[in-house]
């Protein structure tokens, strides 16, 4: 890949994925709703909706999936378009990334997964809570501090680097000299 598409080739990824996005969200649209898919009356309190069972989900489980998944690929590469410079990725660094995505997506589907067992039989608890819940609450949500800890660790070494900084510091000062007009 030449110099030229290498630099072009990231924005259209991120292009085509927000386009795959809005494509799920318009195919969800016209997806009939499931009956009780709302929440129905709760028999004592008129305020409150009850939710049911899961098996209002098995419609809509696989394009929520697909988005996830998508969403997950869109913010992997974002991050991975921090560490380009000068028209290349670092393999090294693009490394820590995509491993990090897989990780996360992989986290993303076992809970997928055990939320569609768990819509068959929601007998099965662990840590005292249903499987899918608990994979997401102790791997999915804290996950993302492992990006956290690669910005703040590799930040002045691999994002905003020395050469970066100076860069900025020269346009802030051209902006400053510029002559004023006069009223």
């Amino acid at each position: 890949m030449n110099h030229h598409q290498s630099n072009i080739f990231l924005p259209w990824v991120l292009f085509s994925l927000l386009i795959a996005l809005c494509f799920i969200v318009g195919m969800v649209l016209f997806l009939e709703e499931p009956p009780d898919s709302q929440g129905y009356q709760h028999p004592e309190k008129s305020t409150l909706q009850q939710g049911g069972t899961g098996e209002r989900h098995v419609q809509t489980l696989w394009w929520g999936a697909v988005f996830g998944v998508l969403q997950l690929l869109f913010a992997i590469i974002c991050l991975i378009f921090g560490i380009y410079r000068q028209g290349t990725l670092p393999r090294n660094r693009m490394w820590v990334f995509l491993i990090g995505g897989a990780l996360h997506l992989i986290i993303f589907l076992v809970m997928i997964f055990t939320y569609r067992q768990y819509i068959n039989d929601p007998s099965d608890l662990w840590l005292s809570l249903p499987v899918p819940t608990a994979v997401m609450l102790f791997f999915l949500w804290p996950f993302p501090l492992y990006f956290v800890l690669v910005y703040t660790l590799k930040f002045e070494k691999w994002i905003f680097q020395e050469e970066d900084a100076n860069l900025f510091k020269k346009l802030v000062a051209s902006t400053q000299k510029l002559p004023e007009e006069n009223d």
